[in-house]
């Protein structure tokens, strides 16, 4: 087989992984951005989550108009601690904003594919 071959084929696996890896990013963003939303309308929304080792995890939880710290794991769930709804606030408004920017950035890019300014 020629070397023009195994570059080629290369060339086609660099391309699927960027596809892929760009659909993963734009997946992941529209959950966020879904999670983002629906935290205004929902009584009870899961806001973040991290594992912290095979079987336990911790999440930030809005109830209402309060916010916890739960940690979770092995058929257990345990309330840690009540967060003040300002800090949490805070950090839903950032995230909010570099969502409207992920979106507005996705957009731009669709707008230059298709050839419309």
């Amino acid at each position: 087989m020629s070397g023009s071959f195994w570059l080629s084929y290369a060339f086609a696996l660099v391309v699927v992984a960027l596809l892929l890896g760009g659909l993963y990013a734009i997946v992941r963003g529209l959950a966020r951005g879904r999670i983002l939303v629906s935290a205004d309308r929902r009584l009870v929304t899961v806001l973040e989550s991290t594992v912290r080792s095979q079987h336990s995890t911790l999440h930030v939880i809005k109830v209402g108009a309060r916010y916890y710290l739960i940690g979770g794991g092995q058929g257990h769930v345990t309330s840690i601690t009540e967060l003040p709804a300002e800090e949490v606030e805070a950090w839903l408004d950032t995230q909010r904003a570099l969502l409207r920017t992920t979106q507005r950035s996705i957009a731009d890019l669709v707008k230059s594919l298709r050839g419309k300014p």
